[in-house]
């Protein structure tokens, strides 16, 4: 039976069937897995309830997880669509500018000097550069596939 995924060139279907969702969930549960001073909230200077370090990632976590799962049961569980398949990677590349858009707001709001802070690349640790990069070659296999660069989308 022909699905939506059927209709993407070879790298693309590996690429968004099997690469991205792997490397999305291992990101989450690196991330949740583990405390990092990114992921602080400094409610003490709020004088506000104590709140969870891992509450925003937690809920990140799963609303990721939905929004992953969602969009493989769009790609293997739909019959062949070309428009559907188009707007589906459409939603992926605001998914990823939206996590800078969320990446850099977290380091803005977590250092004293705010946005300025986002360009001294200099105090980024290694699950910081790993966050701004991934998105770099995610939208460059998405752009490329909407651009026909893997083969032309069949449908």
């Amino acid at each position: 039976m022909a699905t939506t995924a059927s209709l993407l060139p070879t790298i693309p279907r590996i690429f968004f069937l099997y690469l991205e969702p792997v490397a999305i969930t291992y990101g989450m549960f690196s991330n949740y897995a583990s405390r990092h001073p990114i992921f602080e909230l400094s409610s003490n200077a709020q004088n506000g309830l104590p709140i969870p370090s891992l509450i925003m990632p937690s809920m990140a976590t799963g609303y990721l997880l939905n929004m992953m799962l969602y969009g493989l049961i769009i790609l293997i569980a739909s019959p062949p669509n070309k428009r559907l398949l188009q707007l589906h990677i459409g939603i992926l590349i605001i998914a990823d500018l939206t996590h800078w858009a969320g990446l850099f707001s977290t380091i803005a709001e977590n250092d004293p000097r705010g946005w300025a802070a986002i360009f001294d690349t200099s105090n980024w640790g290694a699950d910081v550069w790993n966050l701004a990069t991934y998105p770099i070659s995610s939208l460059s296999i998405k752009f490329a596939t909407l651009a026909g660069l893997f083969g032309k989308i069949q449908g």
